[in-house]
């Protein structure tokens, strides 16, 4: 007689394989109903198993993204390919999966996603979205985005602390009179960025200027030449969230007749190809994205084989890079 396999069962159940071996295995992503009826049938059907642990080369890993996010080669595309390198060096599968908005304001979760073995969440869509996610049970990682709400471990950038560091060094060069550009609405990061910006602030003994402070804003260089036109005294310098619009003031600040960094300074959060390849090259504070990808790999790897643990956000503190954006009078 034919030996009953994991196929058989799930046939029998209507699931897919992987759910009656995840199963079989206790562990996350199906529910105790499901793994008390997978057993039953197992015994039923006579099949026999062993509770080992599964290989690399069975795992499937899932990476979720806005359609936005992916857009991004410059910052987030350096992140996908580094998980794409780490999951290979796993032996594991990875199948990317574009979030559209309809998916994300229906709920719309994707259909087979108990057949992974683990998500990575790439940057911010909707938390309640991320929240139905979680709410498989199969292990999360969260990159380059958090919130108290989301119960998953989470790989992120320590965006005060940069911030922090960035903005001191422009006031340690005599330069006193800073600006902020970043909507702090759009993502935690630039929120915690604004905050790292008034904490320096705050310690150097300075005061904030509002008139000086672009906290609301769409990423469009129509949307922030109309905001710079606006203000009446340009600062000393400018902090900018992200690197886009630092590339995008560097453009309309020279086109009005200022010369960078003599007149204006401007530093930046964030290393890529819009600080190189801008004249003069922008002054940025940078975590390493390479290594953002290969750590959200490790977590998830960790968090897959210790699904019971407790979860862990990892920050990882950015490094300053001095080009020609910043009048240096010291270092």
């Amino acid at each position: 007689m034919k030996k009953a396999s994991m196929q058989d069962i799930a046939d029998a159940l209507g699931i897919s394989k992987n759910s009656v071996s995840q199963a079989l295995r206790n562990k996350p992503g199906v529910s105790q109903k499901t793994k008390s009826l997978v057993q039953q049938k197992a015994d039923e059907l006579g099949y026999e198993y062993q509770n080992n642990v599964i290989t690399n080369k069975e795992k499937r890993i899932l990476l979720v993204a806005t359609e936005f996010a992916i857009s991004q080669t410059s910052f987030f595309g350096e992140i996908i390919k580094s998980i794409e390198d780490a999951i290979r060096k796993e032996g594991c599968q990875l199948d990317i999966h574009p979030l559209t908005q309809t998916e994300i304001k229906n709920l719309m979760i994707p259909a087979n996603i108990l057949d992974y073995h683990g998500v990575i969440i790439l940057s911010h869509s909707d938390n309640n979205y991320i929240k139905e996610i979680i709410a498989t049970q199969v292990p999360v990682v969260l990159v380059d985005h958090h919130d108290p709400s989301l119960l998953a471990d989470a790989i992120l950038s320590k965006n005060t602390d940069g911030t922090f560091q960035a903005v001191s060094l422009l006031i340690e060069n005599g330069l006193n009179r800073i600006g902020f550009i970043g909507d702090i609405e759009f993502s935690p990061s630039y929120l915690e960025r604004y905050r790292g910006y008034h904490r320096a602030l705050r310690e150097y003994g300075l005061s904030y200027d509002k008139k000086i402070e672009v906290t609301q804003i769409e990423e469009t260089q129509g949307a922030l030449f109309n905001k710079l036109k606006n203000i009446e005294k340009m600062p000393d310098a400018w902090f900018c969230a992200n690197s886009g619009l630092a590339f995008m003031l560097n453009s309309y600040l020279q086109s009005a007749g200022y010369t960078i960094p003599d007149d204006i300074s401007i530093i930046c959060y964030d290393d890529t190809e819009f600080t190189r390849m801008a004249v003069p090259p922008i002054t940025n504070v940078a975590t390493d994205l390479h290594f953002m990808g290969q750590l959200s790999v490790n977590s998830l790897m960790q968090r897959i084989a210790n699904p019971t643990t407790p979860f862990v956000h990892q920050q990882i503190v950015p490094s300053l890079n001095i080009r020609g954006s910043v009048k240096i009078q010291k270092i």
